[in-house]
């Protein structure tokens, strides 16, 4: 294949082919800054003549400086079309930076040198740039990116319903159970031969349904292939959802199918009134003490995240914290009761239960995270369906251990 010699008037001849090896281009690119540095030479020891020069000297020195300019600007030339070429054939149409023989002759320094007026030129090859388009955003074509191993998190409630409240396991899809509605205790002293009083004591049936809570998100097969450690993490992170669900529905599913009956549903609590007055620290006291009066002993608050901070931000009349220290660590505890602070609790409301006799979470099949080929046009798109459920019912037996309302009025 013939090639066109480009500036022939140029010592040693220099040409690109459209096929150019990498290698090749490289070698020559290096061999025409050897003569940019030849040229540059000649072109200052032109001018240093035409300066020195006088009289009738003075025109021919001059065009000989401008002979030697033109010199240099051909090499600049084959040094922009060889690396362009190389940019082209390496980098495969990847944004490329402005090349080594363009940043010379779009130099300010190049324009001064090349009108006479210096003799010497300096160009920082540092000009060349990470950047491309506008505005400027960096590329990956001279600096790599860095990649960060693993998967940044997204957050993860801290679950605690669950752990305040007692579990077991079902076979069944329905948990009936009797419970005590009312007992008029009519109990008391009485004389020999009189009538004995009559207490009251009514049962109800509850019915208390096995509910499923799930979830399912779609993958392609060869990303899950491809990284392993998200296998784990998308398991992880169906899992929580599942447990996130169960969590809001123990404290506040209504029960109408396929709800939960969770802890604050109508027939699950007994009522809570704030007293005029009272701050939410007060609120609780009273609500322990209610429940006490029931004979049950308290051994869950359940607050908002926003209430709790309120608390602990309370200050006395001398200006120090009610409830500790701020620079040590301040468990949540009111009253010696333990308490539960979570956002599936409403900002203003609270619960005040012992929950270790009033009700039980059935577990029918725990969290299960399970993958499937079939499923709509997975097979024709590669793709698999990730579904995470789990089967359970919560039983309150003793609705009366369970206070629920305000904090305050």
């Amino acid at each position: 294949m013939k090639t066109k010699p480009i500036a022939a008037n140029v010592r040693g001849i220099f040409s690109v082919r459209a096929d150019a090896d990498p290698i090749k281009l490289v070698q020559e690119i290096k061999a025409s800054i050897d003569e940019f540095k030849a040229a540059r030479k000649a072109t200052d020891d032109a001018i240093k003549t035409a300066m020195e020069a006088t009289g009738a000297d003075v025109k021919a020195a001059l065009q000989k400086a401008e002979a030697a300019a033109k010199e240099v600007k051909a090499v600049s030339d084959r040094l922009v079309e060889a690396e362009q070429k190389l940019v082209e054939n390496v980098m495969k149409s990847k944004a490329a930076p402005k090349s080594l023989g363009a940043i010379i002759v779009d130099s300010e320094a190049y324009k001064q040198f090349s009108q006479g007026m210096t003799s010497r030129m300096r160009v920082e090859a540092n000009t060349i740039i990470g950047e491309t388009g506008s505005p400027g955003e960096p590329s990956d074509t001279l600096v790599p990116s860095q990649r960060l191993p693993g998967i940044i998190p997204g957050t993860f409630r801290a679950l605690r319903l669950r752990d305040v409240i007692p579990s077991g396991t079902t076979g069944s899809n329905l948990i009936k159970y009797t419970r005590e509605l009312l007992f008029t205790n009519a109990a008391v002293e009485v004389g020999e031969g009189l009538q004995k009083p009559e207490s009251t004591l009514t049962f109800e049936e509850v019915d208390s349904p096995v509910r499923t809570v799930a979830h399912w998100i779609k993958a392609s097969k060869q990303v899950l292939e491809d990284a392993p450690m998200l296998q784990s993490y998308i398991d992880t992170r169906m899992r929580y959802g599942v447990e996130l669900r169960i969590d809001t529905q123990l404290l506040n599913g209504n029960g109408t199918a396929p709800n939960l009956s969770g802890v604050t549903d109508s027939g699950n609590f007994t009522a809570f009134t704030p007293t005029t007055g009272d701050t939410a620290i007060d609120s609780a006291n009273r609500a322990k003490y209610q429940l006490v009066a029931s004979d049950y002993a308290a051994d869950t608050i359940v607050m908002n995240p926003a209430d709790w901070g309120a608390i602990e931000r309370l200050k006395g009349t001398d200006g120090y914290y009610v409830v500790g220290n701020p620079f040590g660590g301040i468990q949540p505890v009111l009253w010696g009761v333990p308490v539960v602070v979570t956002n599936a609790m409403t900002a203003g409301k609270f619960v005040a239960a012992a929950f270790q006799i009033s009700s039980q979470v059935f577990n029918r099949a725990g969290v299960v995270v399970e993958m499937f080929a079939q499923d709509e046009d997975n097979v024709q798109k590669n793709l698999l369906t990730i579904r995470a459920e789990a089967r359970l019912a919560l039983a309150t037996y003793r609705p009366a251990s369970v206070l629920y309302g305000d904090l305050t009025i």
